[in-house]
């Protein structure tokens, strides 16, 4: 075989073995290859990416369609994508069918913001609170500038606490899908509620916490999304909304500190996994998945 003829049959080969990566999905790649994948949201595919991705070959050799697609955005945000879909992502979505699901992970929004306050410096937190009286939308204001301040790690941690039910919610589905074909998982870019939901697997799969970190901090490249550095929350807006620019990228630093915050509040990730009900028989029905397909 000439040079060139036996470079395309290794191309063909690493793409069977890997999977045919769609183009068209920002954040796209395997948290468990084979079984299941994260990524961006999915209103964007070509017709070609979505044949790619419903049977099977986005995920390599001896890989199976996929069993479910869990959709881990607001309602809010998903009518907002179905008004610009692709012509390859509704006939994605429509041959789909109940392979569909749809578990918000921020779904609870007054407990994100009780637990946003309940974390405020209780001097802060009193002052905004004593400001309302004669100046609505004080403490919400105070709370959504320290929400800024505190970052992706506030973020995360916040969220663990508010929407423990739903992330058990979506750790579950990922089990009985994962029994019958491949598990894609997405938020809007992939990184945030996805980023979490990723880290617990990855922690029940038993996966090093430096490859947690890692792959976690890959989203910032694949997004081509940078942190935006050294900024400081502006106190002087009065908006009661959160400037989502203070949330860019994925920093290794960020899950570094959310994996920290889990260990001093509860001892450990699986302490944190029992609490919210995805217990060690859970967790174990998940390993037991994983070692069932690489047989």
């Amino acid at each position: 075989m000439a040079m060139n003829t036996w470079l395309l049959f290794f191309l063909i080969v690493i793409r069977a073995v890997n999977g045919i990566v769609p183009t068209s999905v920002k954040n796209f790649r395997a948290v468990l290859p084979g079984i299941i994948y994260r990524s961006a949201t999915l209103d964007n595919l070509s017709v070609q990416d979505a044949d790619f991705l419903l049977s099977g070959s986005a995920f390599g050799i001896d890989s199976r369609p996929v069993a479910a697609v869990i959709d881990l955005r607001n309602h809010d945000e998903i009518l907002k994508g179905k008004t610009s879909r692709t012509d390859g992502s509704n006939y994605f979505y429509t041959s789909l069918d109940d392979r569909a699901m749809h578990i918000p992970i921020l779904r609870d929004v007054d407990s994100f913001w009780d637990e946003a306050i309940s974390r405020m410096d209780p001097l802060d937190r009193m002052k905004a609170t004593l400001e309302t009286a004669f100046n609505g939308g004080a403490l919400d204001r105070a709370a959504a500038r320290h929400l800024e301040r505190g970052g992706l790690p506030l973020l995360y941690t916040i969220m663990m606490v508010a929407s423990g039910r739903s992330l058990a919610t979506a750790l579950h589905a990922c089990v009985e899908a994962s029994t019958e074909g491949t598990v894609i998982f997405n938020c809007q870019k992939g990184k945030d509620r996805t980023g979490v939901l990723a880290m617990l697997i990855q922690n029940c799969l038993g996966e090093d916490e430096a490859n947690i970190i890692e792959a976690y901090a890959m989203s910032g490249e694949l997004l081509d999304e940078k942190q935006t550095a050294n900024r400081s929350s502006d106190d002087s807006n009065n908006g009661t909304s959160i400037d989502w620019s203070y949330f860019r990228g994925s920093p290794a630093n960020a899950m570094e500190e959310t994996l920290n915050w889990i260990r001093q509040r509860y001892g450990s990730v699986e302490a944190y996994l029992d609490i919210i009900a995805f217990d060690s028989q859970k967790r174990s029905r998940l390993q037991q998945n994983c070692k069932d397909f690489f047989k």
